[in-house]
């Protein structure tokens, strides 16, 4: 009876049913969702803190950074619940839809102006910033051999050469025409004669539907500013029993290294991003050892450490 009256309050306040909604459709830290709601900061914090005693959202903390989600698994969250409050926010026009467009937006277009100043030396900041990408011959182990492989935000084109042999077609996808040129002047000096580039969004990718036997997304999807309808364009581009492998960091480091890094997601918890995938239409999505004698990967001091993960599109 307890955990149905912390509910029912943290409902009963159209503030409070705001954010949900706006939870509804992906993570956000606090500043932005200060600004869709047009509230101050201690206004909106003292209404998440509301809902996540009742277990309505979660807060991820990477230091200073605060990310609140939807907690829909969560026992303050029932199924009957969820379902009353999906078909209500369907049916209904939202007002706060303009807010967050605007919010994901300024994600996008710093992005944007990240990767246009820093494209000549992206490859040696990566590196600074990561280390040696010692991840990346399990991960072209991992796609294997296909007809037409996708390097989703193929940037400088680091992976073209490796992924070339195992396919019949290769396709480069990134939004940054400055990150393209450098991926050009790769696949020219590597004469790959099977590997063409397209410039366009993960979010609208370049491809005709089920064009793809499969996919790699090496480090980019925390580059990504909406991380659900990515994941659901990805599905429409795989063929069917299509397979999609991705690298990603951790979430184990501060907010200065994300900043340095340009991305908008600070890491991933494999279990989080797996539900994820299920959820836009992938099956079987688990986390694939690093090396093929399943030794699994270490930190790196302050540095977030590597997984990769495996899955593919449901029919």
């Amino acid at each position: 009876m307890t955990d149905a009256l912390a509910t029912f309050k943290a409902l009963a306040d159209p503030t409070r049913l705001r954010l949900l909604r706006t939870l509804a459709g992906g993570p956000f830290h606090v500043n932005e969702l200060v600004a869709i709601l047009g509230a101050g900061q201690s206004t909106v914090s003292r209404h998440l803190r509301l809902l996540a005693a009742a277990e309505l959202v979660t807060c991820r903390r990477t230091r200073t950074w605060a990310y609140y989600s939807l907690a829909k698994d969560g026992k303050g969250f029932p199924a009957c619940q969820l379902a009353a409050l999906d078909a209500e926010w369907t049916a209904l026009t939202n007002p706060d839809q303009a807010a967050i467009d605007a919010a994901l937006a300024r994600r996008r277009a710093s992005t944007a102006a990240f990767f246009k100043t820093r494209a000549t030396d992206w490859d040696r900041l990566r590196d600074e910033l990561l280390g040696p990408p010692a991840h990346m011959d399990r991960l072209v182990e991992l796609v294997g051999r296909a007809g037409t492989v996708v390097d989703l935000g193929t940037g400088t084109g680091v992976l073209l050469e490796r992924l070339a042999p195992g396919c019949v077609r290769l396709i480069g996808v990134d939004s940054s025409p400055e990150m393209l040129d450098g991926a050009r002047l790769r696949a020219r000096e590597a004469n790959l004669t099977n590997a063409e580039l397209r410039l366009g969004a993960l979010e609208h990718l370049p491809l005709s539907d089920g064009e793809a036997n499969a996919m790699v997304a090496n480090l980019v999807l925390h580059h990504v500013a909406d991380l659900p309808p990515v994941l659901r364009e990805l599905r429409r581009g795989l063929a069917p029993a299509g397979r999609l492998v991705i690298a990603e960091l951790t979430d184990a480091a501060d907010e200065s290294f994300w900043s340095s890094l340009g991305a908008q997601h600070p890491g991933f918890r494999p279990n989080e991003l797996a539900v994820a995938l299920e959820t836009a239409g992938f099956r079987d999505a688990h986390v694939a050892p690093l090396s093929a004698n399943g030794h699994a990967a270490g930190t790196n001091g302050s540095r977030p450490s590597v997984f990769l993960m495996e899955a593919v599109r449901s029919d």
